[in-house]
């Protein structure tokens, strides 16, 4: 009997063990989360979603993102949203990384043509990251606050 009793406890702490080791995170449904960031952001100007392959001429998406949700303004206004579910969570850093290649991209098109958007840019892009996805948010300083917070609430 007490073997018994050993061998279904340790049966348990197995189980219990494998339960423990997937992901550890929250992950969210792209299109929303981009959806509810945008109206955070509260942008002054006019979005469009883009798809495709004006999303990966953007972003040089690849294998390593499964899904996403893009908003670029339509307008001369450093205002964007965009999040990326990934494939693989390890990868991460290669996302970060098309995201700041974005942003560098943004600062190079309002450089010494609109200082302002060009500011907002470089003073208020922020890359975040939380298990799976991978967003970038820029506006307002007081709009990518509200949008960071959108993201740490559905991923928190």
């Amino acid at each position: 009997m007490k073997r018994i009793l050993a061998l279904l406890c340790a049966a348990l702490l197995t189980l219990s063990l494998a339960a423990c080791g997937g992901s550890g995170g929250k992950t969210a449904d792209p299109g929303t989360l981009a959806d509810d960031m945008l109206k955070a952001l509260a942008p002054q100007g006019e979005t469009m979603e883009v798809t495709g392959d004006v999303a990966a001429n953007y972003y040089q998406i690849g294998d390593e993102v499964k899904d996403y949700r893009i908003y670029l303004s339509t307008m001369y206004i450093a205002e964007e949203v965009a999040v990326f579910r990934l494939a693989d969570a390890k990868k991460a850093d290669t996302v970060k990384k098309l995201c700041e290649t974005r942003v560098q991209d943004l600062k190079d098109s309002f450089d010494g043509y609109l200082p302002d958007e060009y500011a907002a840019v470089d003073e208020n892009a922020t890359v975040l990251a939380s298990g799976d996805i991978v967003a970038l948010v820029i506006g307002t300083k007081e709009g990518v606050a509200a949008a960071k917070e959108v993201f740490d609430k559905a991923l928190g």
